[in-house]
């Protein structure tokens, strides 16, 4: 398995870069230890090693009692060699823009949905720097508003993958160092003013298209200035690609963790059926690359799931759901954590698998959606995981790409407890209505294609969300809010 990085790593890499990238201005001070606690989800002792490397690094000043200072955010190169360094990674940051039109509209109207935007905590000041005009770093107040919305929403995905779209996108540069961006979008009809008229709008559906309309609008003002930039530039530089990264488990995906969610997938999907024996615990070490110990953790862990058990000098068989061990666990506060996990997963896949869906539809060949209904024939198969990996398998745009299988990773815990419970009842349910896509899409009826997969999606939650409360005395998940259809 990969090395893992460390909270620390993380955190640190995530704030130089903000630096860095002028999302933090020279003189200005970072936000509080506090924030940046709820931020990423780690301690203070972490924060403050956080701030004590980048003061050794010259990034910050620090004072008794006073947040850090930024004293520097530009290394020694001219304009000309950061234009070159934005060159090189043309493709990438404009496929970034181009994925998050797609997705964060939904997420937007979603999270705002009973909200006032008038309330959130930057609203004030994002008004104010609109009412100035588009000075430098004027921007900043709009960003951290729609960080501030998207984090009220009550689902922490939200918020982080929000943030990683700053670390990528590059939008100081754009705003405050090229003028022909700042012309061609920020003073066009849908300028960057009129986000808060839209965000104060009632209804969801009109919300949903103008934000989208604003959105797509960013992608193509970027892509046209980054084309003008390539033709203007002498020797434009060859792409190098910029690697695009979101893992929302960073800090949690401990190596047995991984093997008990790779384990619990192919339980819930039927690969390891009921009565039949894993692998030899050597077996699973060298297929996972990790000592035996690790493979022994990830076992118990099962087993106290009650999805395994373990037989002296015989292996470890795959059992049906002991109800009695999944109550207990209930009760655990770690349960009770990757539970939430896994129903904001579910919430955020059904927001972003329509806009990906709709987006991969027509890549779709005439024997592919054959192939598809061939293998839709089986009743112990799980179609829609056959139909996930298809439309995966048309996603053009990488982080839409890596942000799909990171949440599908994330859903990958709850494969058992969603597919289990009256097995035959939800597996017939979600099969007929994967088949019924299929036709749509094969009709040409996309956006009806689109709605059924993601209707699958909101299945599992509406289904799962019942069970925990009613199964499970599980009353956090009662305020899992369940998406409407845009």
């Amino acid at each position: 398995m990969k090395p893992q990085e460390t909270k620390f790593e993380f955190v640190y890499n995530e704030i130089k870069q903000c630096i860095l990238d002028g999302q933090i201005p020279h003189g200005n001070a970072l936000p509080s230890s506090r924030m940046y606690c709820e931020q990423f989800h780690v301690s203070r002792y972490t924060i403050n090693r956080v701030f004590d490397a980048l003061r050794a690094e010259g990034l910050v000043d620090i004072q008794p009692r006073l947040a850090p200072i930024v004293v520097s955010t530009k290394d020694t190169c001219n304009s000309s060699n950061t234009v070159f360094e934005i060159l090189k990674q043309k493709e990438g940051i404009l496929q970034v823009y181009q994925t998050f039109a797609l997705i964060l509209p939904s997420l937007m109207v979603f999270a705002l949905q009973g909200c006032d935007v008038e309330i959130m905590p930057h609203y004030k000041q994002a008004m104010k720097a609109l009412r100035l005009g588009h000075a430098p770093g004027g921007w900043r107040f709009s960003k951290l508003l729609g960080y501030d919305i998207l984090r009220i929403g009550g689902n922490s995905l939200f918020s982080e993958l929000y943030s990683t779209f700053g670390l990528y996108n590059k939008l100081a540069f754009f705003t405050e160092e090229c003028t022909y961006f700042s012309k061609y979008f920020l003073q066009g009809p849908l300028s960057a003013t009129s986000v808060i008229d839209i965000l104060k709008g009632d209804d969801p559906l009109t919300k949903y298209d103008q934000l989208s309309n604003m959105y797509q609008k960013l992608a193509d003002s970027i892509e046209n200035t980054l084309n003008y930039l390539s033709e203007t530039t002498p020797q434009c530089p060859t792409q190098t690609g910029l690697k695009f990264s979101w893992n929302p488990m960073r800090g949690q995906d401990y190596c047995y963790s991984k093997i008990v969610d790779d384990m619990n997938r192919k339980i819930g999907l039927g690969e390891y059926s009921a009565g039949m024996y894993l692998p030899y615990e050597k077996q699973l070490a060298v297929r996972y690359d990790v000592s035996l110990s690790t493979v022994r953790r990830a076992l118990s862990e099962l087993e106290q799931r009650g999805f395994v058990k373990t037989l002296n000098g015989k292996g470890t068989i795959v059992t049906e759901p002991d109800v009695t061990k999944l109550h207990q666990l209930a009760l655990n506060s770690g349960y009770v954590e990757k539970a939430l996990r896994y129903l904001h997963a579910l919430q955020l896949m059904i927001l972003i698998i329509r806009p990906a869906a709709l987006a991969a539809a027509p890549e779709f060949t005439r024997e592919e959606l054959d192939e598809l209904a061939d293998r839709f024939t089986s009743s112990d198969s799980i179609y829609l995981a056959d139909i996930l990996e298809s439309i995966m398998k048309h996603i053009t745009l990488d982080p839409l790409y890596i942000i799909l299988s990171e949440i599908n990773h994330l859903l990958e815990w709850g494969h058992h407890f969603v597919y289990y419970p009256s097995k035959e009842h939800t597996l017939l349910h979600l099969n007929k209505q994967v088949i019924l896509a299929l036709q749509q899409l094969r009709e040409g009826n996309v956006t009806s294609f689109a709605d059924d997969i993601a209707d699958c999606y909101r299945y599992n939650l509406v289904r799962m969300k019942k069970h925990m409360v009613e199964k499970y005395k599980f009353y956090n998940a009662a305020h899992i809010r369940i998406p409407e259809k845009y």
